[in-house]
């Protein structure tokens, strides 16, 4: 079997993040390659397919786990590392020299480097939450890539970062909690454990959180347990959602729930908790959405498969894209060199 062949049966899309002229898609594969779609593909009014996909390769070594975008800067988070790449938007081309790069420091005790399994980018103050898989939410400064503080309490790996614009933070985990935190406390501020919650407990999936998602008055996490609506001023659980299968992605999209993961459709809710649209996609399971509402709306969903599946009215699947079969030239065969790189504060 030919090695892009391989590469179609085992793709991997676990993060895709949009660039800040919203004008580009960029997703990431545990593959090592980096995707790159002009939106304006998706816009053009007709039913005609998107034109080829860039491919930057960074390596067979490299997991990409999350990206991020910020100012005209890439962010990649791979295993014990997080790295910057340069995106040259007139000339629609991704460095292939890393800008800058921040390591994620091991534990004393630790017996292996621990991946980045997410970030949340707060452009407001160049700064970025990165939750590993040591249990750690590293707080990054993208000007001078140091590490301002540690979020530390979980006592296994981190799945998902969130945030908003006033500081506070939420994170899910492997040890089943949700934890609240805030820039301008040392501890915590709140936990949830939903598997301590009848309604929720699915004793044969476990009880870890794979997704959350916030707004100014309302909290969705799921994963093992069912996922569900909590209010973040009383804590209480409002709203149980009927999703059928193990929850990695959750997201407030308009006036409804965005849920999916290890099941053959992705699904959105009210939040009164009916179901709204029953979407079906070919991944084995779903790991990552994007989505906006301008220039033009539409919203992209990646997993397990070759294939992206784009949502335009957030009610409906419009169109798949076939990702290696749509790579422009020859480079989805081809694994590119790493160059080493230090953090270079200036670039950001």
């Amino acid at each position: 079997m030919k090695e892009k062949d391989l590469k179609r049966a085992y793709n991997n899309v676990l993060s895709q993040t949009i660039s800040t002229s919203q004008r580009f898609l960029f997703c990431g594969n545990l593959l090592g390659d980096i995707f790159i779609l002009d939106l304006k593909e998706l816009d053009k009014g007709t039913e005609e397919p998107p034109g080829k996909l860039k491919l930057s390769a960074q390596g067979s070594d490299v997991d990409i786990n999350c990206l991020a975008f910020h100012r005209d800067y890439l962010i990649v988070g791979a295993i014990g590392l997080i790295y910057g790449l340069q995106w040259n938007e007139e000339e629609q081309l991704l460095s292939t020299k890393r800008a800058w790069e921040v390591k994620i420091p091991m534990q004393v005790d630790a017996v292996e480097v621990p991946d980045v399994n997410s970030m949340w980018l707060h452009s407001d103050t160049d700064t970025l939450y990165a939750g590993c898989g040591d249990g750690v939410i590293y707080q990054i400064s993208l000007e001078d890539g140091r590490i301002q503080r540690e979020f530390r309490g979980h006592t296994d790996y981190v799945h998902c970062v969130v945030g908003n614009a006033n500081g506070c933070i939420y994170s899910g985990a492997e040890d089943g909690t949700v934890r609240f935190w805030n820039d301008k406390e040392k501890e915590q501020t709140a936990m949830l454990e939903p598997h301590k919650n009848s309604q929720l407990l699915r004793p044969d999936w476990g009880k870890w959180i794979g997704a959350v998602a916030v707004n100014d008055d309302w909290l969705i996490c799921g994963g093992g347990p069912r996922p569900a609506i909590w209010h973040l001023g009383s804590l209480e659980c409002t709203r149980t959602l009927d999703f059928p299968g193990r929850v990695h992605v959750c997201d407030f999209v308009d006036d409804c729930v965005l849920l999916g993961g290890e099941h053959n459709h992705v699904q959105f809710y009210t939040l009164n908790g009916a179901l709204q649209s029953n979407i079906p996609v070919e991944h084995t399971a779903c790991y990552s959405s994007v989505w906006q509402t301008t220039p033009f709306k539409f919203m992209s969903i990646s997993g397990f498969s070759n294939k992206l599946h784009i949502l335009k009215d957030f009610r409906f699947l419009d169109s798949k894209i076939d990702l290696y079969g749509n790579v422009e030239g020859k480079d989805a065969d081809t694994d590119e060199s790493e160059e080493e790189a230090i953090f270079c504060g200036d670039a950001l």
